[in-house]
This record gives C-alpha cells, sequence and structure tokens, in this order.
C-alpha cells in the first residue's frame, strides 16, 4: 500500500511552521520599519541587520555537533516555547512606546541565534517526518509555506503594525510560537542515531572533524556545496541592486518594483505545487537541476538589460526556477546524509552560503559606487557559470549519484 504523504507527524510539523511562519513575518516586517522610524538612520538600521547575520558565520559549526547528539524534536518544541516567552514579556516591557537601540540590537541577536538553532535542527530533522517515497512531494509543501504565509501576511502586518504598533505584534508571535510548540510536543518517533551519540562520551572536536572528514569523501555533495556558495554570492547582485536600479530609472518606479518582487513569489509557489501534483523520474533529477542551474545564472545575468515586460515574465520564470532548485536539492542531500551526521553537515553548509550572501552584498554594494548596475549583475553571473561548469559539470557523476536516486 502506498503511503500518504500526510501523516501524522508530517502535518504536525507542517502546520506548526505555518503558524510560527505567520508570526516570524509579522516580527520581521515590524523590526526592521521600527528601527528605521525611531533612529531615522540608514547607518544603524544596516548595523540591526548586519547584527542579525553575526550568528549566521559562527554558530552552525558548533551547534551542528550538539543537534546531531540531542532529540531534534525536544529542540523544536523547546525552541519555540523559549521564544514564546521571551516575546511575552517584551510585548510587556513595548507596551507603553519603550524604545532604546541597544535593547532591540539585543532582541535581534537573540531571535537570530535562535532561529539558527532551530533552521539548522529543522532541516536536519525534517526527512524524517516524511514518509517513505513522499519526500519530493514533503519539500515540494514546505517550499509552498514561506513564499504562501509572505504574500498574505505581509500586508496584513503593515495593518497590525500601523494599527496596534509593535507590541502587539510581540504579543501576537508569542501566542503563535506557543500554539506551534503545543503541535509539536505532539510529534512521536524514535531518534535511534541520537541514542547512538549519547550513548557515547562527548567529544565536540572529534564531531566536527567527523562532519568535515565526511563532507570531504563525499564529492558529489561538496561540489553541490561549493556551487551553492558562489550561487548565493551572485544572487545578492540582483537582491541589493534591483531596488537602486529601479529608483534611478526614469520609466520605472517603486510601484513596478513591488509587482516584480511579487512575480518572484508567484512563481515559486506555482513551481512548489508543479513539484507536488508530478514526480521528476530519479534518472532526470541532475539533469533537470543542472539546466536549473544554469538558466537561474542566465537570466539573472541578462535581467537588468530587459524591458518591464520581460522583466515580469522572466522574475516569473526564476520563481519557478528557485524552487525547482531548491526542491531538488533539499530532497536529495537531507535524504542522502546519515541522519546521524546531518546537523553537522548542514551547519557547514549554512557557514559557506551565508559567507557567499555576505561577500555578494558587499561586492555588490561597493561596485555599484563604481559601474553600472546591470554589468556589476551580469559579471557576478558570470562568474556563478564558471563555477557552474568547473564544479557542476566537472564532477557531474559524483552530483549525479546523490541526486539521481530513488527518494
Amino acid at each position: 500500500m502506498k503511503n500518504s504523504l500526510w501523516s501524522k507527524n508530517f502535518t504536525i510539523i507542517t502546520w506548526g511552521t505555518v503558524i510560527s511562519a505567520v508570526g516570524g513575518v509579522g516580527l520581521n516586517f515590524a523590526l526592521s520599519v521600527l528601527i528605521y522610524n525611531k533612529t531615522s538612520s540608514t547607518l544603524l538600521t544596516a548595523i540591526f541587520a548586519a547584527v542579525s547575520m553575526i550568528p549566521n558565520f559562527v554558530l552552525p559549526l558548533f551547534i551542528g555537533p550538539l543537534i546531531d547528539r540531542f532529540p531534534r524534536r525536544k529542540i523544536i518544541y523547546c525552541s519555540d516555547f523559549l521564544m514564546s516567552i521571551m516575546f511575552m514579556i517584551i510585548a510587556y516591557i513595548t507596551r507603553d512606546g519603550f524604545f532604546d537601540y541597544t535593547f532591540y540590537l539585543i532582541v535581534a541577536l537573540v531571535v537570530s541565534i535562535n532561529g539558527v538553532i532551530y533552521s539548522i535542527t529543522y532541516e536536519s530533522f525534517f526527512p524524517e517526518l516524511i514518509p517513505e517515497g513522499q519526500i519530493q512531494k514533503g519539500y515540494a509543501i514546505s517550499s509552498l509555506i514561506y513564499p504562501t504565509v509572505n504574500t498574505i501576511m505581509f500586508p496584513v502586518a503593515a495593518l497590525i503594525f500601523e494599527k496596534y504598533g509593535v507590541s502587539f505584534i510581540f504579543l501576537l508571535e508569542a501566542v503563535l510560537l506557543f500554539i506551534a510548540a503545543c503541535f509539536e510536543t505532539q510529534i512521536r518517533i524514535d531518534e535511534k542515531s541520537v541514542q547512538h551519540h549519547q550513548a557515547q562520551s562527548f567529544d565536540f572536536k572529534g564531531m566536527v572533524k567527523e562532519g568535515i572528514d565526511y563532507l570531504k569523501s563525499e564529492q558529489g555533495i561538496l561540489s553541490v556545496f561549493v556551487f551553492f556558495f558562489f550561487l548565493q554570492m551572485a544572487g545578492q547582485a540582483i537582491d541589493v541592486l534591483l531596488y537602486p536600479f529601479f529608483e534611478n530609472s526614469p520609466n520605472l518606479d517603486v510601484t513596478q518594483y513591488a509587482l516584480l518582487v511579487s512575480c518572484a513569489t508567484a512563481g515559486r509557489m506555482f513551481g512548489g505545487m508543479l513539484h507536488y501534483v508530478s514526480k521528476i523520474k530519479p534518472e532526470k533529477r541532475f539533469l533537470i537541476a543542472a539546466i536549473v542551474y544554469f538558466s537561474l545564472n542566465f537570466l539573472n545575468g541578462s535581467f537588468l538589460f530587459l524591458n518591464y515586460t520581460s522583466m515580469i515574465i522572466i522574475q516569473f520564470i526564476i520563481g519557478i526556477l528557485s524552487i525547482n532548485s531548491y526542491n531538488i536539492r533539499m530532497s536529495a542531500v537531507q535524504s542522502y546524509v546519515p541522519t546521524e551526521k546531518r546537523g553537522r553537515v548542514n551547519g557547514i553548509f549554512h557557514i559557506m552560503t551565508t559567507i557567499g550572501m555576505l561577500i555578494g552584498r558587499l561586492l555588490s554594494g561597493y561596485l555599484g559606487e563604481l559601474f553600472d548596475y546591470q554589468y556589476i549583475v551580469l559579471g557576478m553571473n558570470i562568474m556563478s557559470l564558471l563555477a557552474f561548469v568547473f564544479i557542476v559539470l566537472k564532477n557531474r557523476v559524483s552530483i549525479a549519484m546523490v541526486y539521481n536516486r530513488k527518494i
């Protein structure tokens, strides 16, 4: 009998993720607007954003061994319970409009630390909750959650923030995280890999080395990770320069920019639904992934040279391709890596892509002061295309061994 995707565990983790995502979108919007409104400083706003990124550089390397050693189910629901309590306290503190920049920096840092722990735990735990033979559909549903919630909740969050203020947003997030945590406590799964690690003495350095050695021994996964370092770096060029490009173009405006961004979201949603209703043949997965990787660089590189109508169409296509890239990589890599090593391997991937994104943002911002935006985006994507040729195509046999499996 064929397994159904919507088992009890998968349904619980999905609804828990939806509920926490609803609050997360509202909170991220409120904080970004609040900091700028209160400080009227782009520098302080940028510092606030930078502080939020700090845990992504170092923490994954240290947190990976702990995630592999302790029950991931408990880490997930304890994380949500603790953040619920913290946001309840912050809602009380800010009830009368209290604002202190340093206070919010500390809040951003704590939220970011928790986000790193939660995301790596979730990525390591999620494959265990998908019924056998349903990996692609499971990740299709996962990829739909945030684009859908963002589309619905962004304008709602703006209205709530405008009418009730940031304190109410904190209270709402506290309630939603508490509900999500209650759902997550009902997950039932035997985490045998945790029992294996707990039966041994804790050797942090040895566990980190074991994770790195595993990645070195798996040429296919290592090649994918290194390529995504360059892909993420190139992707930041369009993220950083798209809005300034619209601001400095006489025939484009902010409304058109907002519509363009929403087209990418629509593309991601459509792509996620395609992955849910149709299954990719195992022997075609690497070929499709390679076409997607090439196309993303080609389309992004040429994007700012197009007229607005073409931009709308291409942005929708890029959204579809992005979800294809995400689903194929995540379903293949997460099902391939042994569960007892997943936390460490995911931690290394997080560090590599975060560094790539930071370099991409800084480099694009710096070059944006010197050269035309179109040529910066083109140059960054040519660099990523070279990485595609010399990393992905060169190691296609090893990567295909990871991607072209029945999952």
